[in-house]
């Protein structure tokens, strides 16, 4: 055999072993579940969270316990989602549903009646604490612009 047929037989034999190789890996990858894009106690939110399950039966059966979430009574948190809620609603898309205007109203108050931590409410209303931090700025912005006839700033000026 010629050193020429050698290199090149060498050369076959290691491209071969390289394509099986690469096989391999991909038919590996190919195997691997694909992750989502939720966890799976979030994406059973609108079963099981605070929104679906406690505050619906406050609302029903103790109004004093759910003005005391909320610091609202349950036909005042209606009124207040009827007038913000289109400023609030997120359009759903072919991949997800969005979080509800009501639920993004109720854990703003929430936030703002109790001072509870992000994480608290995380786990209370099933929704991640960076997307609280997206919404909150925006529920509480439209909350004063629908308000903002009836808050009345006070400004006491001492001189002296």
């Amino acid at each position: 055999m010629a050193p020429s047929e050698i290199v090149c037989a060498g050369v076959s034999l290691v491209a071969s072993l390289l394509l099986c190789e690469l096989e391999k890996i991909c038919k590996e990858k190919c195997k691997k579940k694909r992750s989502l894009w939720i966890r799976a106690w979030i994406s059973r939110r609108n079963r099981l969270g605070a929104s679906s399950t406690l505050l619906k039966e406050l609302s029903l059966e103790d109004k004093e316990a759910y003005k005391n979430h909320l610091r609202m009574t349950p036909e005042k948190f209606d009124e207040l989602l009827s007038i913000v809620g289109l400023k609030i609603q997120k359009q759903s898309t072919w991949f997800r549903q969005p979080i509800s205007a009501r639920t993004r109203l109720e854990i703003t108050l929430r936030y703002l009646a109790s001072g509870d931590s992000l994480t608290s409410l995380q786990y209370l209303y099933g929704v991640p604490k960076n997307t609280i931090l997206v919404f909150l700025p925006k529920v509480l912005t439209a909350i004063s612009d629908v308000l903002q006839s009836f808050i009345k700033v006070l400004l006491k000026l001492k001189l002296f």
